[in-house]
């Protein structure tokens, strides 16, 4: 098993808002009327402007959006960011975050070779995503906060980075050359309120990402996602490495069978640790870890430090494919190590076939499932999958092929904890 070392890791209309730059800091400030007519247009030709851009108070984006992306599919935005810029709802004088209400795509960023960061701004019901970005050059999204979001055509993504209009595939990858460098998605509050069984609220995309020469380091760590109906955070096809680590992630009590909470699909170097995971979908997986394609293997990937709490509404069973962790299909090398898994669920660890992709060389590694109720398996190994190691606890069920089980004394495992329990309820 190779269990691989990661790295270490302009001039504004006289009506508008209150505005001013300054030569020595080339800094503008931007105060919200509350009225869109006046709000958009100031902050559009701030930020046409680059350099620093702070907004203070409150800003309507309720108006029809205008700005269409050159990238074919994407819907329509409100303002369009082309350039270098640093957008700040942060004060020194102790008063609110700046507030966006409303809205289709607050934020459309398109802005090739450029850096650009947004920091400490709240975002009220915009509609299909808080910000889009399809071009840049290092990208900084960190302490914004976005509460409740209106679905467009029953999808909505709190924070969206991709490449394409739909999922890629090895015929259709999008264009990932458009983004490279360090992504910083970090200490944001996404709060999808609202969104119906019918709706797919995601927290953070991030779809297509880096090239050859071109890659991406990207970082989503210490967001707090709650209400999600599908993935809080969703990675497909990264060129580059990914950190995913210190997340809070709570799903609404709706979702689809067998979405994830963390799910990472297809190339790419992840690392996902020390996330909180309170999956509250029937047919729900906590961490998913998958390729439908034999082009795209998802290799190597490190689940580790982890708690995921499985817990379907009271009353409700727990779907077939519903697990703690996941790794299914064209997936060679993957390791779950020392993750916590409690709550209900059919399995704790599961390595299966999808797609014709079948596992191998997976290694599930001293997890902890001692308040865990299985409704199948603690683990389990479909048929034919290649050279599962199990080590540590819990009750397996193995269809593999070369699967090598290892027990450890010390670890009473997960039967033994729940006949423990099951003793003293009856010792009562």
């Amino acid at each position: 098993m190779n269990i691989r070392k990661l790295a270490r890791l302009a001039t504004f209309p006289a009506a508008a808002a209150i505005a001013f730059a300054t030569a020595a800091s080339a800094e503008v400030q931007v105060v919200g009327t509350g009225d869109p007519a006046v709000d958009i247009p100031a902050i559009q030709d701030a930020v046409n402007q680059g350099g620093k851009v702070i907004l203070q108070g409150h800003f309507s984006f309720d108006a029809a959006p205008t700005i269409t992306p050159d990238l074919p599919g994407l819907p329509l935005a409100t303002v369009l960011v082309s350039k270098a810029v640093t957008l700040s709802g942060a004060t020194d004088d102790g008063r609110e975050m700046a507030t966006i209400e409303g809205g289709q795509i607050p934020f459309e960023v398109e802005a090739p070779g450029s850096a650009v960061t947004f920091e400490r701004l709240r975002f009220v019901n915009p509609t299909g995503a808080a910000i889009e970005v399809s071009a840049v050059r290092g990208l900084v999204i960190a302490s914004c906060r976005i509460e409740g979001l209106h679905p467009l055509n029953n999808q909505s993504n709190g924070i969206s980075i991709t490449t394409t209009s739909g999922l890629p595939n090895p015929g259709q990858p999008g264009h990932p050359e458009r983004i490279s460098g360090t992504l910083l998605i970090v200490d944001n509050d996404i709060d999808l309120t609202g969104a119906t069984a019918l709706d797919n609220a995601l927290g953070i995309v991030l779809f297509s990402l880096g090239v050859p020469g071109g890659e991406v380091d990207a970082y989503v760590s210490g967001n707090r996602i709650t209400n999600v109906t599908e993935p809080a955070i969703n990675f497909r096809l990264l060129v580059g490495r990914a950190f995913i680590e210190r997340n809070q992630l709570r799903t609404a009590a709706f979702g689809p069978a067998g979405a994830e909470v963390i799910r990472v699909v297809n190339l790419g170097s992840y690392l996902i640790a020390h996330n909180s995971i309170d999956c509250r979908w029937p047919q729900g997986v906590g961490v998913g870890v998958f390729s439908q394609f034999a082009a795209w293997p998802i290799e190597d990937a490190l689940v580790t430090d982890n708690t995921v709490m499985m817990a379907p509404p009271e009353g409700t069973i727990p779907g077939p494919d519903s697990a703690g962790i996941s790794v299914k299909g064209f997936a060679q090398g993957n390791v779950a190590l020392g993750n916590s898994i409690r709550g209900r669920a059919a399995k704790a660890l599961s390595v299966t076939n999808f797609k014709g992709g079948t596992p191998s060389d997976t290694a599930f590694v001293l997890n902890r499932l001692d308040d865990f109720e299985a409704s199948l398996a603690d683990v389990f190994v479909d048929v034919g999958v290649l050279n599962t190691r199990i080590v540590g606890e819990g009750s397996v069920e193995d269809l593999g092929t070369g699967t090598v089980i290892v027990r450890l004394p010390s670890l009473g495992g997960g039967e033994r904890a729940r006949d423990a329990r099951d003793e003293e309820k009856e010792n009562r």
